[in-house]
């Protein structure tokens, strides 16, 4: 691989960085606040393909000693190996890789389960109609105070479905701190809803907490469902 060859492997890198960057195929791997510095990323690294680019070769400084002074660049190689850099870049067009989703979250079920907030588990507002609540805030309402913040409460939990061995099924979201190589899952076993709804679809869950049941404990967090809805997945399917 030759100088030249190099530049345009790292400025297809910066293309394809910056093409994530300004769609939403970045929030497959990263979380919301990382779309900048993925853009300045794509920015650095065209800046630095021109510069390689139009940067002299050692042979243009003068026109001695043969090959190593005839304005080519033939002691300049780079090792073969640096075509692998383009391959995560040709997956990201090819294959298109798709969110996180039930196939993590069935392996990792018995993960533990993020502990609640330090600060006060504020009741849910008061409302007419069931409250949206996300699943991993259900799950530590389920785990403190024996419930009573959503003990007789109807609630919305929206996520995809993912399923176990045992034939259950389980409203899901996935959350991530910075990148999907730190996603956990946090799930909700869902209740007198016999049909469960295709794997890795997305569905909002209006019922009850299931006394009784929580995260850690003996039996999971589970929702009584009164009925279950289709949804499209969100742009960011992260919390």
């Amino acid at each position: 691989m030759t100088r030249t060859t190099q530049a345009l492997v790292v400025g297809f890198l910066g293309a394809v960085l910056l093409r994530l960057s300004f769609g939403d195929g970045y929030l497959r791997y990263v979380t919301g606040w990382m779309k900048w510095p993925l853009v300045a990323t794509g920015v650095v690294l065209l800046g630095l393909t021109v510069w390689m680019l139009l940067r002299p070769a050692s042979g243009e400084h003068d026109g001695e000693d043969g090959d190593e002074h005839d304005g080519h660049d033939h002691g300049h190689k780079v090792p073969a190996m640096t075509w692998l850099a383009i391959v995560p870049g040709v997956i990201v067009f090819v294959a298109s890789p798709p969110s996180l989703g039930a196939y993590l979250a069935e392996r990792r079920a018995d993960d533990p389960v993020a502990a609640a907030p330090d600060a006060e588990i504020l009741p849910l507002p008061a409302s007419d109609g069931p409250v949206d609540v996300e699943v991993a805030e259900f799950m530590w309402r389920a785990g403190v105070e024996d419930g009573s913040t959503i003990k007789d409460r109807d609630v919305r939990l929206t996520g995809f479905v993912s399923t176990d061995e045992n034939g259950n099924w389980y409203v899901t979201r996935i959350a991530i701190a910075c990148c999907a190589a730190d996603a956990s899952a946090s799930r909700v076993r869902v209740e007198d809803y016999d049909d469960a709804p295709e794997r890795d679809s997305w569905v909002a869950v209006t019922g009850r907490w299931v006394e009784g049941t929580a995260p850690g404990g003996k039996s999971e967090t589970a929702i009584e469902a009164a009925s279950v809805e289709p949804r499209e997945a969100p742009a960011n399917t992260y919390q």
